[in-house]
């Protein structure tokens, strides 16, 4: 009963593949942040909420209203 080299599975031979399958699927992920387009100046050019959010009191009868009307046309 001999085993085929040629069709035997390694330990080593999976792990090579596991490891070359890992590193593309890192690098073509890395590639789409490289090729976004964004730049710094865009990004400090913008301008972000302070946090937390300050409070504002809602008029009850006015968010049921929006929340009614928003349920009727599906959004």
């Amino acid at each position: 009963m001999r085993e085929e080299k040629g069709k035997l599975l390694t330990r080593r031979t999976f792990l090579k593949g596991a490891a070359t399958a890992a590193g593309i699927t890192l690098l073509s992920g890395a590639g789409g942040l490289l090729l976004s387009g964004c730049s710094a100046s865009q990004t400090s050019a913008q301008k972000k909420p302070e946090w937390p959010y300050p409070y504002k009191k809602l008029d009850s009868g006015k968010a049921a209203d929006r929340a009614y009307k928003a349920y009727k046309e599906g959004g």
